[in-house]
């Protein structure tokens, strides 16, 4: 059961973060976020199933999201933290 739900919650969580990337809006940033989540269930997923080629994938992926998510959430915050503290 546990493994269904970790590879349909990556597959959905997956399509909703190509549709908000894929937007260009102002909440296209969160699709790192749902990108994240659903290369967590999809590793989770390899890791149950032992599909060693899909774990390594998705952990590249991960840190990928995780850069995402640097560029477009955190680091215009802490640009603007730098020019306020000057």
């Amino acid at each position: 059961m546990l493994v269904l739900i970790l590879e349909w919650s990556g597959t959905f969580t997956g399509i909703a973060g190509a549709l908000l990337v894929a937007s260009n809006t102002r909440h296209s940033a969160w699709g790192w976020v749902s990108f994240l989540i659903s290369s967590s269930c999809i590793a989770g997923f390899a890791w149950l199933t032992q599909a060693d080629g899909l774990l390594l994938l998705e952990s590249c992926f991960i840190l990928t999201n995780l850069l995402g998510l640097w560029r477009w959430l955190l680091k215009p915050y802490i640009g603007r933290r730098k020019g306020q503290q000057q």
